[in-house]
């Protein structure tokens, strides 16, 4: 949070995400193999290690205006539940794990006070899966909350400038 600032700001938004997944961590002790941030576009990651739940912030809007340096922005966040295909009732396994994502979300401020509102607009929903030996259920846990942000953040020094493909790799690369 800001410390110059009589009203509560988060200077970026990775308290929020580092906070959401230690409460997750938290709750669910050893037995969590990986809480992670969501990444659809890491062609690298092939596997996890589940139980996984994965953090995605899918969405930010403008949230209305507040005074002291502070900018409400509404955030839509996921958290991705996967078991493995291989859990014993796993599509029974893996709507139980989203109920418990859910009551560790419900209503949560994450240790950050009044810098968030708490988390609301709850749903849970199935999410992707594959069959198989090595394959995987999921279901995806939603909600909203309001997160004051300051004016502090700065875009980080890129350490070497250069090209980025930004389209499908060809066939090769």
């Amino acid at each position: 949070m800001s410390e110059n600032d009589e009203s509560p700001a988060l200077k970026d938004l990775g308290a929020l995400h580092d906070n959401i997944a230690a409460a997750v961590r938290q709750a669910f002790g050893s037995r969590l193999k990986t809480v992670a941030e969501y990444d659809p576009v890491d062609s690298e990651s092939n596997t996890i290690k589940t139980p996984a739940v994965l953090l995605e912030l899918v969405e930010i809007r403008p949230a209305g205006r507040v005074t002291g340096g502070r900018t409400p922005v509404e955030l839509a966040w996921s958290a991705h539940c996967v078991l493995s295909a291989a859990t014993e009732n796993v599509q029974r396994e893996v709507r139980n794990f989203a109920a418990k994502v859910m009551t560790v979300v419900d209503g949560a401020r994450w240790e950050l006070g009044d810098a968030v509102t708490r988390a609301e607009e709850l749903s849970a929903f199935p999410g992707m899966f594959k069959p198989g030996e090595h394959g995987f259920e999921s279901w995806i846990v939603n909600w909203k909350q309001t997160a004051h942000l300051g004016d502090s953040w700065e875009l980080p020094d890129d350490p070497v400038p250069g090209e980025v493909k930004i389209g499908p790799a060809p066939a090769g690369d």
